[in-house]
């Protein structure tokens, strides 16, 4: 399936900084919002934003998955106007430049959650829940994470291959709060 369709429409969604609704899971009408930091040929950063107006940290999908784009609806234009009222600014992205189309953003954002130690939430094929916990080792086929669970203790190691990740979340309240925990 080609993404040159939708990769030139969040080009140019991040061009205009727009706040962005982005569909990737067809079994229900789902979204997530955020402003587009970076695309690539196979995937796409965002910094999210929840409806609320409260920025959430960054996703990172895969662009074949992205099958429908929103911008500009009265559910966008509430969180901004939210996010306005609470003085939420839309924070500085991770890159000074932009990664070249033939980048994986997936590789640059699990390299630098491995380097930075930060706890990230790992979507995966077929499962509902996430994985939760720090990179230990960052492979050419797979991840090999540090769990953690949700008292932001310690909870053993896992083993995932990258092809079956759906979505990387990182920096965002809930990990940061579960950093907090973990450091206590």
């Amino acid at each position: 399936m080609s993404t040159k369709f939708m990769y030139e429409r969040l080009l140019k969604c991040q061009e205009a900084n727009k706040l962005v609704a982005i569909y990737a899971s067809r079994e229900d009408e789902y979204f997530e919002a955020g402003y587009i930091e970076a695309v690539t040929a196979s995937d796409v950063m965002f910094r999210s934003r929840r409806s609320d107006g409260y920025e959430e940290g960054h996703v990172v999908l895969p662009l074949e998955l992205v099958y429908r784009i929103e911008i500009d609806t009265a559910h966008l234009k509430t969180a901004e106007l939210l996010a306005k009222h609470l003085n939420q600014q839309i924070s500085s992205g991770l890159f000074e430049k932009a990664p070249n189309k033939k980048h994986s953003l997936f590789e640059i954002a699990a390299d630098y959650v491995y380097q930075s130690k930060e706890i990230i939430f790992i979507d995966i094929i077929g499962d509902e829940t996430p994985v939760i916990g720090m990179i230990a080792e960052n492979e050419y086929e797979g991840l090999e994470i540090t769990l953690v669970d949700d008292e932001g203790r310690l909870d053993g190691t896992c083993w995932i291959k990258k092809e079956d990740i759906l979505a990387l979340r990182f920096g965002g309240s809930v990990e940061q709060d579960l950093m907090n925990k973990l450091k206590k």
